[in-house]
């Protein structure tokens, strides 16, 4: 797997502690992501019921604070949305830089003519 380093296998990688970090936080942003979005299904639950209730009654002065609410869920849930693109995004870039730098390794020393 990816990231792991067994007996034997290269243990200075430079990528492996900011691919370490970019999965820390990628699993971050899944639980916030996982979190809003349960919210924002509750808010919109609650908001849907309390209309139809109003509606039957013709008394819809109660429901502004509700609409509030889901609309403060929905923006929490596209800051999570845009914020796991994020991470996930910058999780795949280390990802490849962290395989990247493992083949480099595995291949030994560069060359020692360099070109410019």
């Amino acid at each position: 797997m990816l990231g792991e380093v067994r007996h034997g296998d290269l243990t200075h990688l430079v990528c492996l502690d900011a691919y370490n970090e970019a999965s820390s936080r990628l699993e971050s942003a899944r639980v916030r992501y996982t979190k809003a979005a349960r919210a924002l299904a509750v808010s919109r639950e609650k908001l849907d019921h309390v209309v139809e209730r109003a509606y039957q009654q013709q008394s819809f002065s109660p429901i502004e604070d509700l609409f509030v609410e889901e609309e403060a869920a929905l923006a929490v849930y596209e800051e999570a949305v845009a914020e796991l693109a994020r991470a996930e995004g910058r999780w795949w870039s280390l990802r490849m830089a962290f395989a990247y730098e493992q083949e480099q390794m595995r291949a030994g020393n560069p060359p020692e003519r360099r070109l410019n």
